[in-house]
């Protein structure tokens, strides 16, 4: 996280919202660019309060809504994961988001679910930033490339930590991204060259027990991969720890009864 500074004005940040219609049809998928503007406040000393723990938003009666956000190093394939779901393309040049929402929907069992889909930037510079995207969050995707060991390390030693702070009883699912690349010769001629090797599957699924996620999934984006996966089963790990805290409430008010 970034060092506080001291200043007699601190300011916040304040998000400026616009949208398009990306897709249409029978799942229609919306994107919503999100800026952010400074305004003067009294926060805490880093720029950001530092929220409490908040339980996920419970959607409404007859209607399934669900907030997923997405984290990981920068560049390890966050954006284009979405971008190949939510418009069918995948982008061919690096173009670093800071914040991006999408909106898409999907069939869980017989019921359709509407998906909120937060692309958080991954870069140091957007520490004090990213916390925005986490109130009322259900599930977070912890993301990392299969070929950048850094970005797998980093999920232990960054992403965790960030998550388990700022959305503390959250589930967690934890992605493996651009497995094309594993067999492509010249991205293993590199990884090699830095006495490096590819993160195999076993490595991401021993991550994932470790860090106690709910799941362990490998998508490439750019052959549509497992894809529709990720966010399918992220809904259902969402609705899971939904019924889950909807049971323990109801006992609750039955001990009070």
């Amino acid at each position: 996280m970034a060092k506080a500074v001291n200043s007699p004005q601190r300011s916040r940040l304040s998000p400026t919202r616009s949208w398009k219609v990306c897709r249409s049809g029978r799942r229609r998928k919306c994107h919503e660019s999100v800026t952010y503007k400074r305004v003067l406040a009294g926060e805490g000393a880093a720029g950001l309060p530092c929220p409490a723990p908040s339980p996920p938003a419970v959607p409404g009666p007859g209607r399934k809504e669900l907030k997923i956000v997405i984290v990981g190093d920068g560049g390890c394939g966050k954006t284009s994961l979405l971008m190949v779901y939510c418009q069918g393309s995948f982008p061919e040049h690096y173009a670093p988001s800071v914040f991006e929402k999408y909106t898409a929907s999907v069939m869980v069992g017989s019921k359709e679910v509407t998906l909120n889909l937060y692309d958080t930037a991954g870069q140091e510079d957007y520490d004090r930033l990213r916390p925005l995207s986490y109130q009322n969050t259900h599930v977070v995707l912890i993301c990392y490339d299969v070929m950048n060991p850094t970005s797998y390390d980093n999920v232990l030693v960054k992403w965790v930590p960030e998550v388990t702070h700022f959305c503390r009883g959250t589930p967690t699912v934890l992605i493996g991204c651009k497995t094309d690349l594993r067999k492509d010769k010249e991205q293993l001629r590199k990884l090699r060259a830095a006495q490096q090797e590819p993160i195999t599957y076993m490595q991401g699924l021993s991550t994932c027990e470790q860090i106690q996620a709910a799941l362990y999934l490998e998508c490439s984006a750019k052959f549509r991969e497992n894809v529709e996966d990720v966010f399918r089963e992220a809904a259902k790990v969402a609705l899971s720890a939904l019924k889950k805290a909807q049971r323990g409430k109801k006992r609750r008010l039955c001990l009070l009864l």
